[in-house]
């Protein structure tokens, strides 16, 4: 995988998840800002970064009793894993 294909999916698969307005959807924009314009070198951090946020996201909706909204995070989690994995961004 090139690098920028890494770099693009990752940001790709983040601008999927849909938390409601306030501060994960935040958090979600600033983290895909990060994955845009840091260095490839830090890209395994941002992705463990993108599954800890996704987690987190999945637990507020669950919380919320937003079954639609874990449904979508929790789909969206499994497929930034799996893409972490594979470009050998997880340990």
């Amino acid at each position: 995988m090139t690098q920028q294909y890494i770099v693009g999916e990752l940001s790709a698969l983040l601008g999927e998840l849909q938390p409601p307005p306030g501060e994960w959807l935040g958090a979600v924009n600033r983290l895909r800002g990060e994955v845009e314009s840091s260095p490839v070198p830090q890209l395994p951090e941002l992705a463990r970064e993108a599954l800890q946020l996704t987690d987190t996201i999945c637990w507020a909706a669950l919380e919320r009793g937003d079954v639609g909204g874990f449904y979508g995070c929790a789909t969206t989690a499994g497929a930034l894993r799996d893409f972490a994995d594979n470009a050998r961004l997880l340990p």
